[in-house]
């Protein structure tokens, strides 16, 4: 049960929920409990924002 909680969590801020929010559904008194415990980030997320920011540098660069 308790790995749930971390995989909600994740889910949660991968799908773009305010991680005060999170906190707050969770019930952690501080923030890092959530962020640096709970929410985890994969490597399909990782790669995700790098592809993120090729397109933003692509568009600077051109401009």
């Amino acid at each position: 049960m308790h790995t749930l909680r971390h995989s909600f969590a994740t889910r949660c801020i991968e799908a773009g929920m305010k991680p005060k929010v999170l906190q707050k559904i969770l019930g952690h008194a501080k923030f890092e409990t959530t962020m640096d415990l709970y929410v985890h980030v994969l490597e399909d997320e990782q790669l995700k924002e790098i592809s993120n920011l090729e397109g933003y540098l692509n568009k600077v660069i051109t401009i």
